[in-house]
């Protein structure tokens, strides 16, 4: 499985990369993402087709496709009974250039694959941007940009947008309390526009809706593309929010992943539907093996396989084709006009009988209140 560096990256920490056709994400990540992510298929699996799709908070998170490890996994070895080859196991250690034998990188399927031209916008949630393991000095730091900014009085704060430049470098009309040209960067040769996390950081209770309407409003999309987006996404925070007060879970600077296609064409060869959710495709597993593999396979949430240098854990229900995907004409064709995902979940757990999570629940009440009158 080849690495590239990430097309689009709207936000967050550097390491993010994808897979050489774009299909899927790959970033560093730590045990408590990746318990999170299996806790909750989990829990939708236990679910089955009872509830409706929408309504549970897997639905709303990137597909997760597995774990990949700079070296052989646990299971492997038991697996082989610790019969590795050393060559093998060489140079499972320089996968991605890994420093250190304890990274882990999580892969999920890429939620930009098959769009064209996509305009993409991350909005941190809460007001609490730390977690009890921060030192002082980040809680500090923290605290003084939840105070300063959206963070605190909004409960959510974009982090960062890139839009499609439509206008040739030309800048929005200016914001008050900042100057455009100092949070925004033109991209010529890739045809977008940048702005960075200083442009959310910058905005204020009675701006932020300013914001906001660049990110859906700047573009040559024609009006009626505009509003169908804008209404969408209302619909699908709406949706959210019903799903998460439902969750007993508590997430520390979880964000939302924004994204729709600003490619005319793809939306007339569509003929402009874009449904609200749609299933993510995934496929059961219909082994027929035997009492005592099939014994086995509820044992491990994972099978391994090894792909050139990489060990990979690839969760079960997905298959070898849906992470090696080589269509990507077809993949075009099934990737929507626009999406929502809730993302970031390194400091995310389940909680249960404390209730919802107040903080990341007001904040996106707060976002679909505003987005309703762009």
């Amino acid at each position: 499985m080849s690495m590239v560096p990430l097309q689009h990256k709207a936000a967050g920490h550097e390491g993010p990369m994808q897979s050489n056709d774009g299909s899927l994400f790959v970033k560093p990540t730590t045990n408590q993402e990746i318990e999170f992510y299996n806790e909750t298929q989990n829990r939708k699996m236990q679910l089955g087709q009872e509830v409706p799709y929408g309504n549970s908070l897997c639905d709303w998170m990137p597909e997760f496709v597995g774990v990949l490890y700079p070296g052989a996994s646990n299971d492997l070895i038991r697996e082989t009974g610790g019969n590795i080859q050393k060559e093998l196991l060489d140079k499972a250690t320089d996968t991605l250039e890994l420093e250190g034998e304890n990274k882990q990188y999580l892969i999920l399927n890429n939620s930009l694959y098959g769009f064209s031209q996509p305009s993409i916008m991350d909005i941190k949630l809460g007001s609490v941007l730390y977690d009890s393991s921060a030192n002082h000095d980040k809680v500090k730091r923290m605290k003084h940009v939840s105070a300063n900014t959206t963070s605190g009085s909004l409960k959510f704060r974009i982090a960062g947008m890139i839009i499609k430049d439509d206008f040739q470098g030309k800048l929005p009309a200016e914001i008050p309390g900042m100057k455009l040209e100092d949070v925004c960067t033109t991209e010529f040769e890739r045809g977008y526009l940048t702005f960075n996390k200083y442009f959310g950081r910058k905005l204020t209770k009675d701006t932020v809706g300013e914001g906001l309407k660049i990110f859906f409003r700047y573009n040559k999309l024609p009006e009626k593309v505009q509003n169908l987006i804008i209404q969408n996404f209302h619909t699908r925070l709406q949706m959210l929010y019903n799903c998460l007060l439902d969750e007993e879970i508590r997430i520390v600077s979880g964000s939302l992943f924004f994204v729709f296609e600003n490619d005319i064409t793809r939306w007339e060869k569509l003929f402009f539907e874009d449904p609200i959710i749609a299933p993510q495709m995934t496929v059961e597993d219909d082994d027929d093996d035997d009492d005592d593999e099939e014994e086995d396979d509820e044992e491990l949430p994972y099978y391994t396989q090894k792909d050139g240098k990489n060990m990979i854990q690839i969760r079960k229900g997905t298959t070898e084709d849906e992470y090696t995907s080589d269509s990507e004409t077809e993949n075009s064709d099934l990737a929507p006009l626009s999406t929502l995902k809730i993302i970031d979940f390194a400091h995310a757990s389940y909680t249960p009988g404390k209730g919802h999570d107040e903080e990341i629940v007001s904040g996106i009440e707060n976002l679909f209140g505003i987005i309703e009158h762009i």
